[in-house]
């Protein structure tokens, strides 16, 4: 029986195409793309097997060449892509990648084969590789001729955004090491690698900015553990498996390398690691303890590197707790809606109050809503918890309105998944008319951070609004897209960031701030709430400074609902 040999197909790309465009003109790469058609062409590739297969990137189909024919048209190829020289692209040489892989690797790869094998030739700096399906015996000779030679199952293990492991492969052999012996897996640590608050150096310095510090952060992670096995998690999430000695070195390393990346915003990258022990359940466990050590450095500008210890233990065995006990604790009414007083800045008189969710476990005491808000959220529990207060806090406004008083008002936090996980305003509205409390007595505070660019976002915020509910903007000025906000939303009021206050005496700037924040909002037809306000001088000048509203210690500390004076 005659072998019928299997189908070729070879890949052409300009990587550089966007730069070319956007710092010469269209024109001018599309005449680079020509260039290399021609190239092609000069090589002996029939140019009605061509077709464009992306704006950079030219298909070639070599069916009819024998194998030694295919090996030196990929040769000359890559001979000639090297020395491309196109007039109408200036100063910015054609930097092109060539590709060529068997029909079968593309037809059996489940993913776009061509793509992902030119997305991984980018991202790792790779001229040229060739993608063999189950022929790989029969090019063997690509491996000896300085092109990279590459599996399906290769590129199927493969991110093509960072040229490392995919997450999938990655825990696969992070179970392999725990279920080996304990004797080999005493020495192995798992590390979390994450950038702090990426989200805003993306919406600093653009999206195309933050996938850069991605490709050199994960170029940075990757050369400090060459023999390691390293793995894109997700977005900024980066994990390593490594038997390395000095990791608290390499990390530092990783660290001080990608803050100079962006003199301007010095990137923070953290990371989290955990020894690999005797009796560890999974390999999902295991990323769970080195990400709560990198989560538990973040914010702080003293440490790269955290190893999780007992501290961090017991801090995991009370999230897991959490997470197990959340459904009991709103039905047994462990959680409790605390009130911290607001008061009007001119009189001075109680006016509302913040309703904040408190914790009081029979086993474990108080529990801190800086470890139990966080886990319900990952959890996706946070609306139980949410809807539980909302609960609370309508039937004490409906005694209070059965008692004659009419005019106080309350506000509640919302956490953004509370909308995805069910219709926030339909259970709040639900719950108010039932006991006949007016929705303008309700307002709903949601953190700056939570505001982006999720348009259902600002759809249910409208909502909210429509059905004669007010909007607070909680948290305004801790992060950079404050201003766009404004513009992008419509709020009633904004409660201003506590940390502008913390040195209000020493530093000028911060009054500046402040004042400017209350006129701009009183422009804009916004009311002002200033929280954390615990001394008689920043009340006077806030008065003097036309705040509207205060909330702080001074007037008064956050206690059970029934019994603050509110």
């Amino acid at each position: 029986m005659a072998v019928v040999p299997p189908r070729q197909v070879a890949i052409l790309s300009i990587a550089n195409y966007s730069t070319i465009c956007n710092e010469v003109s269209a024109q001018a790469a599309d005449e680079a793309m020509e260039d290399l058609r021609q190239m092609a062409i000069g090589c002996g590739v029939d140019s009605g097997y061509m077709r464009l297969f992306q704006n950079n990137t030219i298909l070639l189909r070599l069916d009819d060449l024998p194998r030694q024919g295919f090996l030196d048209a990929i040769h000359c190829l890559g001979a000639r892509a090297r020395s491309l020289e196109t007039p109408g692209t200036k100063h910015i040489k054609p930097v092109v990648r060539v590709g060529a892989m068997s029909e079968r690797a593309l037809r059996s790869f489940v993913n776009d084969a061509a793509a992902d094998l030119l997305s991984y030739m980018n991202h790792v700096d790779c001229p040229a590789a060739f993608l063999a399906g189950d022929e790989l015996d029969i090019w063997q000779q690509f491996e000896s001729s300085g092109i990279e030679l590459m599996s399906h199952e290769q590129l199927k293990y493969m991110d093509p955004f960072t040229g490392l492991l995919r997450p999938e492969r990655f825990f696969e052999l992070l179970q392999g090491s725990i279920d080996e012996d304990d004797q080999r897996t005493k020495d192995i640590h798992v590390l979390y690698f994450d950038i702090d608050d990426f989200k805003s150096y993306n919406r600093a310095f653009s999206y195309d900015a933050g996938d850069e510090l991605l490709m050199f952060l994960a170029r940075q992670i990757a050369e400090a553990f060459p023999s390691d096995v390293v793995s894109h998690l997700s977005i900024d999430r980066f994990a390593v498996l490594t038997s390395a000695s000095d990791i608290v070195r390499k990390c530092a390393i990783v660290h001080e390398t990608v803050r100079s990346f962006n003199k301007a915003f010095a990137p923070e990258v953290k990371c989290g690691a955990f020894k690999l022990e005797p009796g560890l359940e999974s390999a999902h466990l295991a990323m769970d303890c080195a990400k709560l050590a990198c989560e538990s450095i973040k914010g702080r500008y003293d440490i790269a590197c955290r190893f999780f210890d007992d501290k961090l233990r017991e801090r995991m065995f009370t999230r897991r707790y959490v997470a197990h006990h959340a459904e009991k604790a709103v039905s047994e009414h462990w959680i409790q809606a605390f009130a911290q007083p607001v008061v009007y800045t001119r009189t001075g008189d109680v006016c509302g109050f913040e309703a904040l969710a408190r914790w009081i476990d029979p086993e474990i005491g108080m529990l801190s809503p800086a470890v139990f808000i966080p886990t319900l959220e990952e959890a996706h529990l946070i609306h139980k918890l949410d809807l539980c207060i909302v609960d609370e806090v309508c039937q004490h406004l409906a005694k209070r309105m059965q008692a004659g008083e009419t005019r106080l008002h309350a506000s509640v936090n919302l956490s953004r998944l509370d909308f995805g996980l069910c219709d926030a305003v339909q259970e709040i509205s639900t719950r108010c008319d039932n006991l006949g409390i007016p929705h303008s007595m309700l307002a709903i505070e949601v953190t700056e951070s939570a505001l982006d660019s999720d348009l259902n976002l600002r759809r249910e915020m409208d909502r909210f609004r429509t059905a004669g509910f007010e909007v607070w903007m909680d948290d305004f000025g801790c992060g950079y897209s404050s201003l766009n906000l404004l513009k992008d939303y419509e709020f009633d009021v904004l409660k201003v960031d506590m940390e502008f206050l913390r040195d209000m005496e020493s530093n000028r700037r911060s009054k500046t701030i402040v004042a400017s924040v209350i006129r701009m909002a009183k422009r804009l037809g916004i009311r002002t709430l200033v929280e954390g306000v615990e001394t008689k001088e920043q009340c006077d000048f806030l008065r003097e400074a036309g705040c509207d509203m205060m909330q702080g210690y001074l007037f008064g500390k956050p206690r059970p609902l029934e019994i603050a004076a509110i």
